[in-house]
């Protein structure tokens, strides 16, 4: 690889490690395009390789991976609350929306349902629960 090349040619002359400045000099490029070419050149693990290390041994990355809790749960669970919402009318569905969905206070709610009093909707939620 060429950057290899000048980081090793640059080390034989003057014994120090070359900065990304005089890279980005030697090649003609911005540093974004040399971190994205050195990264490149980075080895790609696979999530079901074991660890190099002892610390690592029988630790494959797919392990380090944080798993989707109760992913099917939350499905089921958003398939249920839709069931519930449509067997509402049409009233109690605006206030479900504009409270839970649209973050609206219970003032708010009545007054853009026409005036019905906050206490009305406060007792039209908890009917809900």
């Amino acid at each position: 690889m060429k950057i290899s090349k000048i980081e090793e040619e640059h080390l034989r002359k003057t014994g120090q490690n070359i900065t990304m400045k005089e890279l980005e000099t030697a090649l003609g490029v911005n540093r974004e395009e040399i971190a994205f070419a050195l990264e490149a050149k980075n080895p790609v693990e696979s999530i079901y390789e074991e660890g190099k290390s002892d610390d690592e041994k029988n630790n494959k990355l797919i392990n380090k991976i944080p798993a989707v809790e109760n992913e099917e749960n939350g499905i089921i669970d958003k398939i249920t609350v839709n069931q519930l919402i449509n067997e509402l009318n049409n009233k109690e569905k605006q206030i479900i929306v504009l409270r839970f969905y649209k973050n609206k206070t219970q003032t708010e709610v009545g007054k853009i349902l026409r005036y019905i009093t906050s206490t009305s909707i406060k007792n039209r939620e908890k009917s809900f629960r």
